[in-house]
């Protein structure tokens, strides 16, 4: 999924812009919760992740399955 292609009712800069005005204990919190969620860690790491996901050795890689 591109980070385009969602159903949230916010963007993701709105999200960040948010969590740019938090206090940093607030940080801490949300990022706490974040690493102890692996559901929103798994998404959190698609974006980084997709970039070796996407090459044309990756695809070759998987193609036969």
């Amino acid at each position: 999924m591109h980070t385009s292609e969602h159903n949230l009712p916010v963007s993701i800069s709105q999200v960040l812009a948010w969590i740019r005005q938090c206090s940093t204990q607030e940080k801490k919190v949300l990022l706490n919760e974040l690493l102890n969620d692996t559901a929103a860690l798994t998404i959190a790491s698609e974006p980084s992740l997709s970039k070796d996901w996407e090459s044309e050795e990756e695809e070759q890689a998987w193609a036969g399955l």
